[in-house]
């Protein structure tokens, strides 16, 4: 399980694959872009202010590493989805519903695709409602972290979100550190919200 290895202050080299642009018609369909290669690089031990001050921190895993998973496409308009083989990193979010369950018989995570349009987000969000598992569990990762968190690490920040293969889920609150690279300036576990709750907020 990756969480293990994205932890407060690790640095990867990884490039995000691109947003994929297809028709905005709430449609669920699978996630087309390979994951692409996530490699940890070492630590950021250097003593930071606020709320991300913490002592020096030793990683064993060895320098170059690869950081196995599976990637799930954001595709705006539409709720992409991928079999969850193994953890799975999606992103970056700012405001989507990240949820997991059985789906075409098999367990999948998804992701809706939510825009800067309510006439397509209600599309996407009736679609989903209409399909979701009986046994669906999800979350908001962008929820995790305020935006007074996202400021004190005093980078530009985004947001990625795990599911790991066990079914957890977390946010990750990564830092921009140079082109390519980043470190990851926290990472929370998430309850999950389960079905009536996600059906009370996709109605």
């Amino acid at each position: 399980m990756i969480e293990h290895a994205l932890v407060a202050d690790a640095k990867i080299r990884w490039q995000k694959p691109n947003t994929v642009a297809q028709q905005q018609n709430g449609a669920i369909v699978q996630s087309v872009s390979a994951a692409s290669t996530m490699r940890y690089i070492g630590s950021n031990q250097q003593q930071r202010r606020g709320l991300f001050r913490r002592p020096a921190r030793v990683y064993q895993m060895p320098l170059n590493s690869p950081i196995p998973h599976n990637w799930l496409d954001y595709i705006p308009g539409r709720t992409a989805y991928v079999a969850q083989g193994t953890d799975v990193l999606t992103g970056f979010m700012s405001g989507c519903l990240i949820a997991r369950g059985t789906y075409q018989g098999g367990m999948r995570v998804f992701h809706m695709g939510t825009v800067e349009n309510q006439v397509v987000n209600n599309q996407v969000k009736a679609t989903f409602r209409a399909a979701l598992p009986n046994d669906a569990t999800g979350f908001y990762p962008a929820d995790a972290w305020s935006v007074a968190e996202r400021a004190a690490t005093n980078k530009a920040t985004d947001i990625i979100a795990l599911v790991t293969s066990a079914g957890g889920f977390f946010s990750i609150l990564l830092c921009h550190d140079g082109v390519g690279e980043y470190f990851v300036g926290g990472i929370k576990k998430v309850p999950p919200i389960h079905r009536p709750a996600l059906l009370a907020r996709l109605a």
